[in-house]
């Protein structure tokens, strides 16, 4: 029986003026449904554009090579009008900002209704009660009559509920969140990942959730993904990584988190770039910039 998803060999590259530069560089990873995968690393590692990948949303001058296959049927090379087929249906997505995932000019009743009518084929009624139904779900107050309400007359949080909201209403077997709270005060932060953790709970649903916040990272997973230069560096259950790191980039990363350490002075900084030792296979810290992780 095949996975939810399978990525075998995922390579995503862009060019640029300085040549070709490798974003994602040979990434392996599956899951299945109820699986809760957090992706971690800095900004620059391909989290985001790995996560862009699975919904064909990785536009030129990027080209996509190696496998991604949802429910065993491959996405790499689909058409868009295939793409649109998993999108939403199978795959959905949070994206960092809410205004990017909402137009300002249409009501947000109008937008989620339209998900409905469109994609399910509800006559209007029937969808804009289904948009009533799921904004309540998501914990907005007043559901009905904020239903006439554009985007700016949300605040940030609210405006993730609402995407969430979008996100889910065609109960996709994997959900993309792609740093939905890091906008966020911690008390909003908070109350999103709960809903996010219930949601799954409640639906059975896959998520991958791509943060650099390795606090947020523990609340949300049962696995942990850390990316480094492209590539995954290393990957296993959430409290085991905590507890017992294996690659020097996952243990940098960890001392390098405010919430270890009892003062700012204990602190470590990350080295700038990892290099591993052919003749030994060891991995290492280096300060020169100019030396990418070869393992």
């Amino acid at each position: 029986m095949s996975k939810l998803l399978e990525i075998s060999g995922l390579r995503i590259s862009f060019e640029s003026g300085f040549g070709k530069v490798d974003a994602v560089r040979g990434v392996n990873l599956t899951m299945d449904m109820g699986d809760a995968v957090a992706v971690v690393g800095a900004s620059g590692s391909g989290k985001t554009v790995l996560g862009r990948s699975l919904l064909g949303l990785v536009d030129a001058p990027g080209v996509v090579r190696g496998s991604i296959k949802f429910g065993g049927e491959e996405i790499v090379g689909k058409s868009e009008k295939e793409l649109r087929d998993i999108r939403g249906l199978g795959i959905g997505m949070v994206f960092q900002d809410a205004l990017d995932g909402l137009n300002p000019v249409y009501t947000i009743g109008s937008q989620l209704s339209e998900i409905f009518t469109v994609r399910l084929g509800l006559s209007r009624s029937a969808a804009k009660s289904r948009a009533v139904s799921i904004m309540e779900q998501v914990g907005i107050r007043r559901a009905s009559e904020r239903y006439h309400d554009y985007p700016h007359q949300f605040s940030g949080g609210m405006r993730q509920r609402i995407c969430i909201a979008m996100a889910i209403g065609l109960k996709p077997k994997i959900l993309i969140a792609d740093e939905p709270t890091t906008a966020l005060d911690v008390t909003v932060q908070a109350g999103i990942l709960r809903l996010i953790k219930d949601l799954q709970a409640e639906t059975g649903m896959g998520l991958i959730f791509v943060t650099h916040d390795l606090a947020v990272a523990r609340t949300i997973s049962t696995r942990i993904v850390v990316m480094y230069a492209g590539q995954i560096v290393e990957e296993g259950p959430t409290e085991e990584l905590f507890r017992f790191p294996k690659h020097p980039y996952t243990k940098a990363l960890l001392a390098a988190h405010p919430a270890r350490v009892r003062s700012w002075r204990d602190l470590e900084p990350i080295p700038d770039a990892f290099v591993t030792d052919p003749s030994s296979g060891e991995t290492t810290g280096h300060s020169s910039p100019s030396i990418v992780i070869t393992n």
